[in-house]
């Protein structure tokens, strides 16, 4: 499937078969552009982040992964956390380092699960044998103020991690990557089903399916924690594979929502409800 693109030099998206090199091209091509701002109604807090400012909290993360949790090809990160900037982090970091990303996934047999913050999350987190670590989720990436019992506090580590990664085991098109819905695919298979998505994208605010291109600003509102497969693809990897760039939004009213995209001059809209 060919990847839609328009804006800015984003020749080679196209035929591109992971997403570490797809992320490679954009940032070449967009590293100062805004990428993913995110709003948070219940705290006040709005933090935009560049491309290249996602990509050394990417490689940071990646680092972390590699270096620290030992994790490669087949180990199965759980990432049980709302959308969120640091979530988006999570979702994608892993993948850098050959691990498998498993959102909302099971935790007993993880690798890795990485969770956060409501105690319940936790609690069902903390099922993992093996490494756990909480997301605060407060503003500006701040660490808790005590990390949970039985995690490791990521905001609170992460910042040691070098912000430049070199991968011991770089993906491949046949590498597993994400775990939607259940079942496990590959990076190939990610690209495809995100480029399917970033098609059905619909104009905002209420137009028919126009697609995602580099140009497009898309509003997510996230009006719940947990979300599917099909919706990750919808407000995480279709834009990060498209180039578009993403309003991720959290407790915002109708009216509220609608001045966020007016100021945010949003093209494309999604609603996680």
């Amino acid at each position: 499937m060919t990847i839609p693109f328009s804006g800015g030099d984003l020749r080679g998206l196209a035929d591109t078969r992971d997403v570490a090199s797809a992320w490679r091209r954009l940032i070449a091509a967009k590293a100062a552009q805004p990428f993913l701002t995110y709003h948070d109604e219940t705290t006040g807090e709005r933090v935009e982040l560049s491309y290249a400012t996602f990509g050394n909290w990417l490689a940071k993360t990646a680092n972390l992964v590699q270096d620290d949790l030992l994790a490669g090809p087949g180990d199965r990160i759980t990432v049980s956390a709302r959308p969120h900037w640091l979530t988006a982090v999570w979702l994608v970091a892993p993948l850098w380092a050959g691990a498998v990303v498993d959102p909302w996934g099971e935790t007993r047999s993880a690798h890795t699960v990485v969770a956060g913050p409501e105690e319940a999350v936790l609690a069902e987190a903390g099922q993992c044998p093996g490494e756990r670590l909480a997301l605060s989720l407060l503003p500006l990436g701040r660490p808790f103020d005590v990390a949970p019992e039985g995690f490791r506090d990521y905001a609170a580590e992460v910042r040691a991690f070098a912000d430049r990664f070199t991968s011991f085991n770089p993906p491949t098109p046949g590498m597993a990557a994400l775990v939607l819905d259940g079942r496990t695919v590959t990076h190939a298979e990610l690209v495809e089903r995100a480029a399917a998505a970033a098609a059905a994208a619909s104009e905002y605010p209420d137009g028919p399916a126009r697609g995602l291109g580099g140009a497009d600003r898309l509003l997510v509102n996230a009006q719940r924690d947990r979300f599917t497969g099909q919706e990750l693809l919808g407000w995480l990897f279709g834009p990060l594979l498209t180039g578009a760039a993403v309003v991720l939004v959290h407790g915002a009213g109708s009216q509220r929502l609608e001045r966020i995209a007016r100021t945010e001059r949003v093209t494309r809209w999604l609603t996680l409800d």
